[in-house]
């Protein structure tokens, strides 16, 4: 991720809304209120905290935790920054309300441990929604595959099986506990576009323009409807609520 966190973020400037779809899904699930204190892991770029930001009535209630320096770079200084690792969440027992986690799971070694610090950290009532790649899925095999071959670092996932997020949260101490897998699609404005976003989002630099978008049409059914290009993506959603 130091290596690659520039080019990652670069995406976002191509084309904020690309991912609107997955990112809205996940905060609708969050049940955020304006004085909620929220914690977004692992931040990124605050492709998360940039879309709960209009939510809460202050963005330094926003705590984002991030472990790479790199990708940190562009989070909003408005919000609360930690550059922590996971597995020890820089925050006091029982004081956040929600806890986010949106697509970075799948790089976690101990996903075991940052589900009991997202328990840890929450109050009594508070919320955990999280989202990633699920096992076996086009996307899964999208990653390990193409974007594998074509970046500098190659990409090695370690994506959720199906009930793994469920069974994480119910051993973590969380109730409730619901997941679900949704597809939906990352739109674009044109073929062009779709490629320079991915391309740039993923690190794909052993490859040209010409050759992502042979991996993407190889890899999706990609549809064409009026003015936009859809690609087709999913992630599996799990939500739990730490016990009142």
């Amino acid at each position: 991720f130091e290596a690659r966190g520039d080019d990652y973020n670069r995406a976002a400037l191509i084309h904020p809304l690309a991912r609107d779809t997955e990112r809205r899904i996940l905060i609708e699930s969050m049940a955020v209120e304006p004085d909620h204190r929220i914690c977004d892991a692992p931040a990124g770029g605050g492709y998360l905290a940039d879309g709960l930001r209009a939510l809460v009535s202050d963005p330094a209630r926003i705590v984002c935790v991030e472990p790479s320096r790199t990708f940190a770079r562009r989070l909003d200084a408005a919000y609360t920054i930690h550059i922590a690792p996971l597995e020890a969440l820089p925050l006091t027992n029982g004081s956040i309300d929600r806890v986010g986690s949106l697509a970075g799971l799948h790089h976690l070694a101990d996903k075991a441990a940052f589900f009991r610090e997202a328990f840890r950290v929450l109050k009594p009532g508070g919320r955990f929604a999280a989202a990633d790649v699920l096992h076996g899925t086009a996307v899964a095999r999208f990653l390990n595959g193409p974007v594998d071959r074509y970046t500098m670092t190659g990409h090695r996932g370690v994506f959720l099986q199906p009930g793994e997020s469920s069974q994480l949260m119910k051993a973590a101490g969380f109730v409730d506990v619901s997941e679900a897998h949704r597809a939906y699609f990352w739109t674009f404005t044109s073929s062009a576009q779709m490629v320079h976003y991915c391309r740039s989002l993923f690190g794909m630099v052993r490859a040209g323009e010409t050759e992502v978008h042979a991996a993407l049409t190889a890899a999706f059914d990609i549809h064409l409807r009026q003015d936009e290009v859809l690609l087709p993506w999913s992630l599996v959603y799990a939500v739990g609520l730490k016990p009142a």
